[in-house]
């Protein structure tokens, strides 16, 4: 029983360290490949909030160095990491509150319209192979959204969910704000 119960929290140690790569990698604009082969499965999928989906470490590396370089940094905080297991998969709900600062803004968060920030919940199934675990699929759903908004088209389609969300902070019309992260 004792021997279960600590492969079960290491387990969830190593779950957590690889949700926090990914998030790291994307704050240290680290978009490679090879990197995102380490913490995906070769047809992993990450769904924007907007909806469009990524699939493979390649393309979830491409498109995230496309949309990121619009931002001169970002910030992401994931915590309350809940874990199941069953046998080699796991599902991983964990908040997220992410502040990106927009190129352009020289890291002043004192103008609104230099940066948006937003929480949310990730959703994650992890599956284990040759002892490793790796993200196979990964979601986000936005809950709010503060700051200035810009062109949040620029990574991808925005969906009827996208279209239908309150925005009237924001200076821009729902059509504009893929939310596309």
């Amino acid at each position: 029983m004792h021997q279960d119960r600590i492969e079960e929290l290491t387990n969830k140690s190593e779950i957590t360290s690889i949700v926090n790569s990914y998030f790291r990698a994307l704050d240290d604009k680290n978009f490679d490949a090879r990197h995102f082969a380490a913490i995906f499965t070769p047809q992993a999928t990450v769904t924007r909030p907007n909806g469009a989906p990524m699939t493979g470490p390649e393309e979830i590396g491409a498109s995230h160095a496309r949309s990121f370089t619009r931002f001169e940094g970002s910030q992401h905080f994931v915590a309350g990491h809940e874990i199941s297991l069953d046998g080699s998969t796991a599902n991983v709900r964990a908040n997220l509150i992410a502040m990106h600062m927009w190129q352009g803004s020289h890291t002043d968060a004192n103008k609104l319209d230099n940066f948006f920030v937003a929480g949310g919940v990730i959703h994650a199934t992890l599956m284990q192979s040759d002892g490793r675990w790796r993200i196979s699929q990964m979601s986000n759903a936005v809950l709010w959204r503060a700051g200035g908004f810009r062109d949040m088209m620029q990574t991808g389609t925005v969906t009827k969910e996208a279209q239908s969300l309150d925005v009237s902070h924001s200076h821009e019309p729902a059509a504009r704000q893929g939310f596309g992260i």
